[in-house]
């Protein structure tokens, strides 16, 4: 059955709205995620400056193998989960991703991938399954390639674009890290994702994980290559400004305008989103933020100068979503992000407004959708 026939678009609308559906039962009955977040893998093949996962890279061999991938996915598909995130580490490292895609998008879910983009040429025959791909790129000229710590990076990204574009119908979203080792990237990268007719989202340098999600989170890229507090709110601004102007920003102008404001608002992303890692435990949010932190101390944070220290980790090996979403740990969990409002991540603030039905927000967020839907109708020559 080809991938344009009505049947199979029936099947991918279905899916879509079912996971609609499954954010509003979340909304106004469990409280609980329907996206699963999945670390798939520990290992990575980038050395990015800005980015200390990859040294993880030696515990390869603690993630799932494959049955093991497809057991989780049924007990989140089980709970009420209709979405599945793959990151890692590198998830197109792993020999059986594309099994893995087939087997989500068929028991119904959508499916999401974040990846560096290294290895999308050489697997997109196996990745035709992937609804959106959030694919790494933080320059726009082979100066990526040292950010990354990859030679040909860049190239491999822009060819890998190219050619999922030609073999299915994933939307794509370029992700730009923005730190001192890229500011002036900015409106240049927002270009690009405009020449390449993609749509293009923003982070700000942040903590990582280094040795294992047991441990503290580390702030050594932030100590490197952190955003001062005039560098930050410049960024947010900038973003503004480039919505503003028409360039494919997935961050929509309503939330980007309360960035800059530096309005407060309540985090729902516990809510919506469960980070599973690679051997199978639940991790939570990469800052720990003290109740009493106000805004300025909380863009010193990100810039460095104050402590992220790590929360939980909850096994599923020993346990079930369903223990874990009844337990204090989670309510905890959910009691804190809504009282922290600190977080400068803008998808997680995106995310957050959306789960809170907000309808100036839901307005724009149709700009958006219709950023990715084009896509499907502009494949490169």
């Amino acid at each position: 059955m080809s991938e344009g026939s009505p049947m199979v678009r029936k099947r991918d609308r279905d899916r879509f709205l079912d996971a609609f559906l499954s954010m509003l039962k979340s909304k106004f009955f469990t409280h609980t995620p329907f996206f699963l977040a999945h670390a798939i893998t520990y290992g990575c093949n980038s050395k990015c400056k800005t980015c200390t996962y990859w040294q993880m890279s030696r515990r390869t061999n603690e993630d799932l193998p494959t049955e093991a991938v497809f057991r989780l996915l049924d007990e989140a598909y089980d709970y009420g989960m209709r979405a599945y995130y793959l990151f890692g580490g590198e998830p197109l490292t792993r020999k059986d991703i594309g099994e893995v895609v087939d087997y989500a998008k068929a028991k119904g879910f959508l499916t999401i991938m974040n990846t560096n983009g290294s290895l999308l040429a050489e697997k997109a025959e196996s990745l035709r399954n992937v609804d959106f791909a959030f694919v790494s790129l933080d320059y726009f000229n082979e100066y990526n390639d040292f950010i990354r710590g990859r030679k040909g990076s860049f190239k491999e990204v822009i060819n890998g674009i190219e050619r999922i574009r030609e073999v299915g119908n994933t939307r794509i979203t370029l992700v730009t890290t923005i730190s001192s080792l890229n500011f002036d990237a900015i409106e240049p990268m927002a270009k690009l994702a405009r020449d390449l007719q993609v749509g293009i989202s923003y982070n700000a340098v942040e903590p990582t994980i280094q040795l294992s999600f047991e441990e503290k989170r580390t702030e050594l890229p932030l100590k490197d290559y952190g955003l001062s507090r005039a560098q930050l709110h410049f960024l947010y601004k900038s973003l503004f400004q480039l919505k503003r102007k028409g360039y494919p920003l997935m961050e929509t102008e309503y939330m980007l305008k309360h960035f800059v404001e530096g309005r407060s608002w309540t985090c729902q992303f516990p809510k919506m989103f469960v980070y599973v890692s690679a051997d199978k435990k639940i991790f939570s949010c990469t800052y720990d933020c003290p109740y009493d932190l106000n805004v300025k101390e909380l863009v010193a944070q990100v810039a460095g100068e104050l402590t992220c220290t790590h929360d939980h980790t909850y096994d599923l090996n020993q346990g079930s979503f369903r223990d874990y979403f009844a337990s204090e740990l989670y309510r905890r969990e959910v009691a804190k992000a809504e009282k922290c409002n600190r977080c400068v991540r803008t998808c997680v603030r995106g995310y957050s407004y959306t789960y809170d039905l907000k309808p100036q927000n839901f307005i724009n967020l149709l700009a958006d959708v219709a950023i990715l839907v084009r896509q499907r109708r502009q494949k490169p020559d």
